[in-house]
């Protein structure tokens, strides 16, 4: 089988989170960007896409997925999620109760093969012993995982949380913590169903915002005190915000997320339950997550596709984050002046790519990155998007995704979008673990 034709993108505007160009993209055959600049000539045999009028920007990286090892589930919702413009996901496994964690990683990983998008593994620590212990060393070496998802409220004591940190590190890998629920909200939970009251509600009274800001704190402070980098969300409160603030004010390497829902909807918007995720606040947090957003402190934006609610066909649901993600942070952060277009990018795409590693290969145009872009029209009408009462607006649209070099979704032209490839992403070096130990120690003293 030969190689793909290039694809010759022309006469758009590239964005990127530095700046905007009027240039053309050329995709070679390997998949990869294999020349940028003004007027560029087609080599023979190329295709040509034209762009004229639209903003091409890297396909979207989204940092937080819980698809989990289900290949129909994998295709629906991937490719729902490129013909929003995400081409790359991380995906959140969990490893079941005496599995290895390499082979858990095996099964997921030919699961997400057919998703048509590109896909990466948080691996989720349940709790901690040697064979987990050996499970991070063979996934980081041999499998191009450098992060592990933890939760600050769940079964493992602090002792635990600790050891799990610290070998991460070692092992040039980062933490990431749930900071929204635990034990306190499970017990309040229980307490809430016995007295009959139903699972949405229950989840709203039970993950209450304080707990998501203790678990914050908690987070910082374990990875504070071993001068770890540490990767915190979705957060969904002003208190959270707070605490990161401060976190990155006194020196601690500290990224988050922030869930599309959260942005544009609150506690008085009807939407789907979704159990491992926080529930929708009062208008004041999203107020600050806006802030946080615009500001660095919580500077990606996820999905949470995977959860039980938040299934591939959100058209037929008021939930935005999977087929919205880009045209809600449009309407609600560009029109609004919340966002430059480069910061759009960076929320969708480059800081994402930055916290784990695979930047620039995504997040990025420039030569040698992965041909993955989106032809972005910035002029598309405001509309609900979906037919559902209290649908959120969105503006903007998708107009072509490349994905890979190859035309992989269009809305005037049929495509093939092929399969997901795995994205190894690198452990972080260790004279960075050492110098970030340095600093965190320093911060700490002046705090």
């Amino acid at each position: 089988m030969g190689k793909q034709a290039m694809l010759l993108v022309r006469g758009g505007t590239v964005v990127t989170a530095e700046a905007s160009f009027r240039i053309d993209v050329l995709c070679g055959r390997d998949g990869e960007i294999a020349a940028i600049g003004p007027a560029l000539d087609p080599p023979h045999g190329c295709r040509v896409l034209d762009a004229g009028g639209l903003l091409v920007m890297p396909g979207g990286v989204d940092p937080h997925t819980r698809i989990g090892p289900d290949a129909r589930r994998f295709a629906d919702i991937g490719h729902a999620a490129l013909a929003a413009g995400t081409t790359t996901l991380i995906d959140c496994i969990d490893v079941p109760a005496g599995h290895e964690m390499r082979a858990a990683w095996e099964e997921w990983r030919h699961a997400a093969r057919g998703g048509g998008v590109d896909f990466s593994a948080h691996m989720v620590i349940n709790h901690r012993d040697a064979r987990m212990a050996a499970g991070m060393r063979a996934v980081t070496r041999e499998c191009g995982v450098n992060s592990f998802r933890l939760s600050c409220g769940g079964d493992l004591p602090d002792t635990q949380l600790l050891g799990v940190i610290d070998h991460a590190m070692a092992l040039g890998a980062l933490c990431a913590f749930d900071t929204h629920r635990g034990q306190v909200a499970d017990y309040l939970r229980v307490g809430l169903r016995d007295a009959g009251i139903g699972t949405v509600e229950a989840q709203s009274l039970s993950c209450v915002p304080m707990i998501e800001e203790a678990g914050t704190a908690r987070a910082l402070m374990l990875a504070g005190v071993l001068g770890s980098p540490v990767h915190l969300g979705p957060v969904s409160t002003k208190g959270a915000i707070s605490a990161i603030t401060t976190a990155r004010l006194h020196g601690q390497r500290t990224s988050a997320e922030v869930l599309v829902r959260h942005l544009v909807m609150t506690e008085d918007d009807d939407a789907p339950f979704c159990p491992d995720l926080p529930p929708l606040r009062a208008e004041e947090h999203r107020q600050a997550l806006w802030g946080g957003l615009s500001a660095g402190m919580a500077a990606m934006t996820a999905s949470g596709a995977g959860d039980d609610a938040t299934q591939a066909d959100e058209d037929a649901r008021p939930m935005p984050d999977l087929s919205g993600r880009l045209g809600l942070l449009w309407h609600h952060g560009v029109e609004t002046g919340r966002l430059s277009v480069e910061e759009f990018v960076a929320v969708t795409s480059a800081n994402a790519a930055r916290a784990f590693n695979i930047y620039p290969r995504k997040g990025a145009i420039m030569v040698g990155a992965d041909a993955d872009l989106v032809l972005w029209d910035p002029r598309g009408e405001a509309r609900a998007l979906s037919s559902c009462h209290g649908a959120p607006v969105v503006s903007g649209c998708v107009r072509h995704v490349v994905h890979g070099g190859v035309l992989a979704w269009s809305d005037t032209q049929a495509c093939a979008a092929g399969q997901g490839r795995h994205v190894a992403r690198p452990c972080f070096g260790r004279k960075l673990s050492a110098r970030v130990r340095r600093s965190a120690h320093l911060a700490a003293q002046d705090g």
